[in-house]
């Protein structure tokens, strides 16, 4: 897969999770792990950026 596609299929789960937050019947703990789920592909995804973009530390 390349990086474009990497990252459509990382926004489309997380677009996934975000519309799961529409629902009114979800508990207090099932929106706090659906926030908690989103923010963690926020993070996958700034990870996938910065490896196909070649930033951060190189551990050598």
């Amino acid at each position: 897969m390349n990086y474009q596609e990497v990252k459509s299929q990382l926004e489309a789960l997380q677009m996934q999770l975000a519309n799961k937050m529409q629902n009114p019947n979800l508990s207090i703990d099932e929106k706090t792990e659906l926030l908690n789920a989103i923010a963690n592909y926020d993070y996958i995804i700034e990870l996938t950026c910065m490896n196909h973009f070649e930033r951060g530390k190189a551990i050598q």
